[in-house]
């Protein structure tokens, strides 16, 4: 098989086109990785079918088994090899090589071969700070997208969120949520949010997510609109009653959030949260009565039954009485 494979390499020098035709099918189908090297010839011939079969055998065996020659593919390949090289950066192992292979690719006239360079270079952390610079200047919203997602430059980041392109200003925005801002900073960052709807539902998940200081303010910053999303958030973010950041947002003007997204809950915790919540003057009585429509299922437990009873007892409110008496009517018929 080495010999007819060594045979196969030294056609392709071969002055019958058809020789050397046959020769490249049989290094293909024989994934021959160590005749790449003789392919080279190829990248500047006339026939296109030579070059493409050039630029896929490097495509195919160059990253393993012979980095160093996408370099060449990269400066004599034209544009088709740009492509190709742009198309394996990832599976290259040695990230300084990617790195260089990634500069060389950044005069590409296609666009597409730049974002990948780019995107390559900020996600090894190889990038230069005058790169990014220049990267955040581009004329190409996509480059500017990868250049919000390497900076960690807070005053940068602030800057970037006034970007024509959302996609720049989302990018801009999850990465200042990632950082530790100063007050002026983080004051910046809640205007900008509370001004875009879209850069704001980014925000909440991640804000969330994090934990972060600010995450309370951010959910009780926008109207009655936008509580469906919250609640959504909330119940996809907070899975347990005595979550921390539950009583954050009780202690800051959204305990409605949390009733909201304790509804249909039926566990230990809920249960001591409900009961709080239900005695809390700060819980409108919708939210209570909501509340207590959905343990009617429940009504035959002895702890649901006294609950009834204290609010029956101590509340003045109609629409939470009615809720009280139907859940205690509730169980006496059905002892009945």
């Amino acid at each position: 098989m080495a010999a007819s494979i060594q045979s196969a390499i030294a056609k392709l020098k071969h002055k019958d086109i058809r020789q050397r035709r046959r020769a490249v099918r049989m290094l293909f189908d024989a994934d021959a990785h160590e005749s790449v090297e003789a392919f080279s010839p190829f990248l500047e011939d006339q026939d296109v079918w030579f070059r493409n079969k050039a630029i896929e055998a490097y495509r195919r065996w160059a990253p393993m088994h012979a980095p160093h020659l996408l370099e060449q593919l990269a400066e004599r390949g034209g544009v088709d090899g740009q492509r190709c090289v742009a198309s394996v950066l990832e599976t290259i192992q040695d990230v300084q090589r990617t790195a260089h292979l990634s500069r060389l690719l950044l005069t590409c006239e296609d666009v597409v071969v730049v974002r990948r360079a780019v995107r390559q270079l900020i996600t090894t952390n190889e990038v230069t700070t005058e790169e990014l610079n220049q990267f955040q200047n581009a004329d190409d919203y996509a480059i500017r997208t990868y250049a919000a997602m390497g900076n960690s430059d807070a005053d940068m980041l602030l800057g970037m969120l006034n970007d024509e392109h959302p996609d720049v200003r989302r990018q801009a925005a999850t990465s200042l949520l990632g950082l530790d801002l100063d007050a002026d900073q983080d004051q910046k960052l809640q205007d900008a949010l509370e001004h875009d709807d879209a850069l704001w539902k980014l925000a909440i998940p991640i804000a969330l997510q994090q934990s972060r200081p600010n995450f309370v303010d951010l959910m009780t910053s926008k109207s009655m609109a936008q509580q469906r999303f919250l609640i959504q958030t909330l119940k996809e973010t907070v899975g347990e009653a005595d979550d921390p950041r539950l009583r954050m947002l009780m202690d800051g003007d959204g305990i409605s959030l949390v009733a909201r997204w304790l509804v249909g809950r039926n566990d230990e915790k809920s249960d001591v949260l409900r009961n709080e919540l239900l005695f809390d003057e700060r819980v409108d009585s919708i939210d209570k009565s909501r509340l207590l429509e959905r343990l009617l299922h429940r009504q035959n437990e002895p702890v649901i039954q006294e609950l009834a009873t204290k609010l029956i007892e101590n509340s003045t409110d109609e629409l939470i009485l009615s809720a009280a008496q139907n859940l205690y009517t509730s169980s006496t018929n059905s002892d009945s």
